[in-house]
């Protein structure tokens, strides 16, 4: 696999099924190298032929929804010069029409129940404040431009976010309009708060959502409110833990389901609990810390595919959603009444975006393995046997000669059991002795698992081997696994990949004299760790990587109290004695030898810049070999969804450093 095969690849999601379950509507990216951005187009897919439709060609367009009558698809289409507004795709005749102009546009379309509605999200925009000065007193007259002020006044910690920038200013509310468009109003608003993860209550007369109306120091907390259609107070959901979201209804009844749980433990998997709208009669159908909900699989082309569900049979009686296992995430179906789950995917593979029909015997959702990128499939809540409708990957995958990861196991020295894998190296360069790199996940509550990773191909095709391991703090294995890192970020994964490589290095097609590691975010840390404890590698590259856990814990877009393992007696970063320079391979910096190539994009809030700053310039002072490359423009998501030449740029500067040391 080429760096620039990236092109030839279409990226499928938002994998919609009808509500009469003939149909399923999905979106397709592909990256377009002359305008170096992403085409993102509507296609329709016929459940029961497989026969496939293009529906829309402008390459903006996203976050389909369907009708409840089957007939209109609602969906969202950006503009080059102004924002985001929602149309409607009408299956009989094809014609698309505009619902809304609205000046800071409209995103996420939902139909209510009965399709008379459509509850859509659009922000409020903090205007400008005029300019803090007295151009009178100044002695001259301003330019128009002069006028308002470009200073952000900021009260609220939480300001920003990676990839949406300085988001204080930008407050999220909830509208509701006719399904063809008229009496569009907004049904929360203020300049404070902002709203999401609406669902209508069956009767369509109620509306509930996720709004957190304070500035708490931690992160995770979230409350559920509802509100009426026609309009009113809202009425909060009250509850017995801090983090309660994605509220969301069966068909039957008025009860609210929903994941509850503390935001103490970053390594707690919440609750799922079901309650009348102010809280009361709470039922828990699954105890906390039982299941690691959604999809935490992470690749290159995504960083894991969320949740999905739950989604309600017509009788309530049973659920679908997906959750994850050990280097998979499946779908499952859930009895309503006592919690019992029968699988319907299986654990082989990486299942995201999944929706069910309104009969509740037809779940379509994305599907993702090792050797193929995500495709739409379908499968029977009845009789499970999954089967693809879509192969628009297969012309690229039969001109591709690509490694099949060889999974294996090794016991870490807390007595548990690791997952990790062996990629051989493929084509012209993969006799004998190859050298093998080590790559570590970010996360780190995030899990490598059986799912279609680019750049691991890429690294294979260039004649490596390529080692990936689920190190303690991996998703989906468990919640003592889990948690089994928080206390110490640094030695646990060394322990576990350590473990993880030992084995493989005792191969006959391993050379042990050419070896590498690499990794992102949490995987970037856990590189700048290990060259720290060992010089086993002759090379390393860390990307958006965490030096200095004070600065990262106090500067980054998710500072808080709780975060890093701020509960676990790590200590708060500006109190004596408190380990977080203990846990931060900045203060290991004078023991690295390795050749470091060191990567950060200038708009990462999630890793401040200043972590890969701090670290290359220690060694620059220690006269190690190091390499600084800055991407500018981009984001902490660079290798996932960044402009399509840095993607591919990345890849080969990535892949110079490391011929440069390791020659494959």
């Amino acid at each position: 696999m080429a760096a620039e095969d990236l092109f030839k690849l279409s990226f499928l999601g938002d994998t919609q099924i009808s509500p009469n379950g003939k149909y399923v509507v999905f979106v397709v990216a592909k990256m377009n190298g002359r305008d170096d951005r992403y085409d993102t187009n509507l296609w329709l897919a016929e459940v029961q032929t497989g026969r496939l439709r293009q529906l829309t060609t402008g390459g903006r367009d996203g976050s389909p929804a369907w009708a409840p009558d089957s007939a209109q698809i609602s969906f969202v289409r950006s503009a080059r010069k102004s924002r985001a507004q929602i149309f409607t795709y009408d299956l009989t005749g094809g014609r698309i029409k505009r619902l809304t102009n609205l000046k800071s546009g409209a995103a996420d379309p939902l139909y209510s129940n009965g399709g008379r509605m459509i509850a859509f999200s659009s922000p409020t925009i903090d205007p400008p404040q005029r300019a803090h000065i007295d151009f009178q007193a100044a002695g001259f007259k301003p330019r128009k431009s002069q006028l308002h002020s470009d200073v952000g006044i900021i009260n609220t910690m939480h300001f920003q976010a990676n990839g949406a920038g300085e988001i204080y200013r930008f407050h999220r509310h909830i509208w509701v309009m006719n399904r063809d468009g008229t009496h569009q109003r907004a049904l929360t608003s203020g300049h404070e708060w902002s709203e999401g993860n609406y669902a209508f209550a069956p009767g369509d007369r109620t509306i509930a959502f996720n709004s957190l109306r304070r500035d708490p120091p931690t992160l995770g907390e979230d409350d559920i409110y509802t509100i009426p259609v026609s309009g009113g107070p809202m009425r909060l959901l009250s509850a017995d833990q801090p983090a309660n979201d994605g509220p969301t209804y069966g068909h039957l009844s008025d009860r609210l389901w929903y994941f509850s749980g503390g935001v103490a433990d970053p390594a707690q998997y919440p609750a799922l609990v079901s309650s009348r709208a102010d809280g009361s009669q709470r039922r828990q159908l699954i105890g906390k810390n039982t299941y690691a909900w959604g999809d935490a699989v992470i690749t290159d082309t995504k960083e894991g595919g969320g949740l999905c569900g739950p989604w309600f049979a017509p009788d309530d009686k049973s659920f679908i959603l997906n959750l994850n296992g050990p280097g998979y995430s499946k779908l499952v179906k859930v009895d309503s009444s006592h919690g019992s789950m029968a699988d319907l995917t299986g654990s082989d593979g990486e299942v995201f975006n999944c929706t069910l029909s309104a009969d509740g015997k037809t779940v379509a959702y994305a599907f993702s393995d090792f050797l193929h990128p995500a495709e739409v499939y379908v499968v029977s809540t009845t009789d499970p046997h999954p089967r693809a409708l879509t192969a628009l990957n297969a012309a690229y995958l039969r001109s591709a000669t690509l490694s099949k990861p060889q999974p294996f196991t090794v016991t870490d020295a807390a007595g548990l059991e690791v997952r990790a894998w062996f990629m051989p190296a493929v084509g012209p360069k993969a006799q004998g002795k190859r050298p093998t790199l080590l790559d570590i996940h970010g996360g780190p509550e995030t899990q490598f698992g059986n799912s279609f990773f680019a750049e691991f191909q890429y690294w294979a095709g260039l004649g490596y081997n390529v080692v990936f391991a689920d190190p303690r703090g991996s998703v989906g294995f468990g919640y003592a696994f889990e948690e089994g890192l928080v206390k110490h970020w640094g030695d646990a994964m060394f322990d576990d990949v350590s473990a993880a490589f030992d084995s493989v290095v005792r191969r006959g097609d391993v050379d042990v004299a050419r070896l590498g590691v690499l990794g992102g975010s949490y995987g970037g840390y856990a590189t700048l760790w290990v060259i720290a404890h060992t010089n086993r590698f002759k090379a390393a590259i860390a990307e958006r990587a965490v030096s200095n856990m004070i600065s990262e814990q106090l500067a980054a877009d998710l500072a808080s109290s709780n975060v890093l393992g701020g509960t676990y007696d790590w200590g708060l970063p500006w109190e004596p004695g408190n380990q977080m320079m203990t846990q931060s391979p900045l203060t290991y910096a004078d023991r690295v030898f390795t050749p470091l190539l060191i990567l950060h994009s200038t708009e990462d809030t999630r890793t401040p810049v200043d972590q890969t700053l701090q670290e290359f310039s220690a060694l620059k002072i220690l006269g190690r070999t190091v390499q600084f490359v800055e991407i500018p423009g981009e984001n902490h998501d660079l290798s996932r969804t960044g402009a399509p030449i840095h993607r591919v740029e990345r890849l080969h500067v990535l892949s110079d450093w490391m011929a440069r040391y390791l020659h494959p």
